[in-house]
């Protein structure tokens, strides 16, 4: 079969020759000498090269020559003894960003000057997130190019990237009918046909308004996809404004009789979860069933799933054990599936191996998932498995509020709300902003965390005692009443009794509330 290069230079997935020149473009002030030959004269320091040759080397239908590939491999042999090696390319790509010839700065100045361009940033940060679409670049060099960009080295950040475009990069081949072939690798260990796949993408693609009517109509011919969508549609009470957990039942179970991975996962869920059955002996082998299934056809999630069920004792016939459940958390981590790496923190931090738990949250902060975010904050903020840095707690506690409201671990609300707006915070440099932390405390207790309600409640009062306001008072009255019928009041009643004792007499109706 015959072999093409990718173009590398409109393909997101590829941290290439051509992506950099393009991005540089993108980014210049004149874009008439940001084109790709000025470009490539500025990184290779020559002026005489064909514009045809120079276009095949940025698109990727030949490998860039080896005489321009031995000059970075000479700048990566002396980089590090003579980091100025590099300040050329960098003063050149600094005049075509700004559409202005730069005079020749020394090496500090360089440095200096490239940490404060805003323009150089964005170019990194650029080929940063190329370089995560890339599946032949390491985790390892993406991992150390953000490191260097969050510590502002802009300059060693743009030489790593340029070494590893020119020296490592590899040309990726495209065939044909490689996509069809990988669909069908997918697809090996189901049920499922490449055409009913097609059938259920041309119609995600291509219907408009009678688009539920037509997956319907998909769902009817058993169709896994739509099966599958239809089932998550009654799921999420999408269809009728309230979830019918029996109608997704019997979708996601015709999906899963083709063995579509999610369908027989979410099957074991909604069993787990009481969404159908009553965790019989029955519902938990038939659980289990599906559970096994799921794995068996590549789902990770799966494999997480039944981690868990070691570790709660749900494995039909047989006793909990920790021994398995790790072993089945590390088979999912070891695919990067963030929730694994959050399970097997869990279980460090409680055999009180507080490094060990901090490095695997930390993976799952890195990926910005919620949960693990907020937990690297309360390590960074109590100084546990590491120093304390209120300036990455207030980070991480952020980073896990930007997330879709299905996923978000509101206790980062609390903590924001606690730590860094009620009061201020001296090592963060933050002040004091009342009106943020009521805002956030509410996030948090509308989620039924019921320490935000306590906070709440001192809030008001310290304002009811500024004010006399009826509204403050009403506000009290009502966050009690929720405190009260839960079993965190318990916790707190005595400490509200002793908040509420401090106010004057003039304010004896407020007392009587406790």
């Amino acid at each position: 079969m015959k072999k093409n290069f990718i173009k590398m230079n409109n393909n997101q997935n590829q941290l290439s020759l051509g992506n950099f020149c393009k991005t540089v473009k993108e980014l210049a002030q004149n874009k008439s000498f940001a084109n790709q030959t000025e470009i490539f004269y500025c990184l290779f320091n020559v002026d005489n090269i064909s514009d045809s040759t120079i276009n095949n080397y940025c698109i990727g239908y030949r490998a860039i020559g080896s005489e321009f590939r031995q000059k970075y491999i000479t700048y990566k042999k002396h980089y590090e003894e003579t980091p100025e090696i590099f300040d050329d390319v960098i003063i050149g790509l600094l005049s075509i960003l700004d559409g202005e010839v730069y005079p020749k700065l020394s090496h500090n100045e360089l440095l200096e000057k490239t940490g404060r361009h805003q323009k150089l940033k964005k170019l990194v940060l650029e080929l940063y997130n190329l370089a995560k679409n890339d599946e032949s670049v390491s985790s390892y060099f993406t991992e150390s190019i953000y490191k260097q960009i969050t510590q502002n080295e802009i300059y060693k950040t743009l030489c790593d990237i340029l070494i590893y475009i020119v020296v490592e990069k590899k040309q990726p081949i495209y065939t044909q009918t490689s996509q069809k072939e990988i669909i069908e690798n997918i697809l090996n260990s189901t049920n499922i046909s490449v055409s009913e796949l097609e059938k259920f993408l041309t119609l995600q693609m291509q219907d408009g308004i009678n688009y539920t009517h037509s997956l319907k109509k998909l769902a009817k011919e058993k169709n896994p996809y739509a099966c599958y969508e239809m089932g998550e549609l009654e799921y999420n009470g999408q269809m009728t404004g309230y979830p019918r957990y029996i109608k997704s039942y019997e979708y996601f179970k015709k999906a899963a009789e083709k063995n579509h991975p999610r369908a027989c996962w979410l099957i074991s869920q909604m069993i787990y979860q009481k969404k159908i059955g009553d965790l019989s002996k029955e519902d938990l082998d038939l659980a289990w069933y599906y559970l096994k299934k799921a794995e068996k056809v590549g789902s990770v999630a799966a494999t997480n799933t039944i981690g868990v069920c070691y570790l709660k004792g749900l494995v039909p016939n047989e006793a909990p054990s920790e021994k398995k459940a790790i072993e089945y958390f590390e088979k999912a981590y070891s695919h990067e599936y963030v929730y694994a790496s959050n399970n097997l923190g869990k279980i460090y931090e409680k055999k009180g191996d507080y490094k060990k738990a901090f490095k695997y949250f930390m993976v799952g902060a890195e990926k910005e998932e919620s949960w693990a975010c907020n937990k690297i904050g309360e390590y960074y903020r109590l100084g546990i498995a590491t120093e304390i840095d209120m300036k990455k707690a207030f980070k991480y506690y952020n980073l896990a509020t930007e997330v879709p409201l299905n996923i978000l671990d509101h206790w980062a609300f609390y903590n924001l709300a606690k730590y860094f707006y009620l009061n201020g915070n001296l090592q963060t440099g933050m002040e004091k902003d009342i009106n943020k932390a009521i805002e956030y405390f509410k996030k948090a207790a509308n989620h039924e965390i019921y320490e935000a309600y306590e906070e709440l409640i001192y809030i008001y009062i310290d304002k009811y005692k500024e004010t006399s306001l009826d509204y403050y008072l009403n506000k009290i009255n009502n966050y009690i009443s929720i405190l009260s019928n839960n079993k965190y009041y318990d916790k707190c009643k005595d400490k509200l009794k002793q908040k509420m004792l401090e106010i004057e007499k003039k304010h004896l109706a407020l007392v009587k509330l406790i």
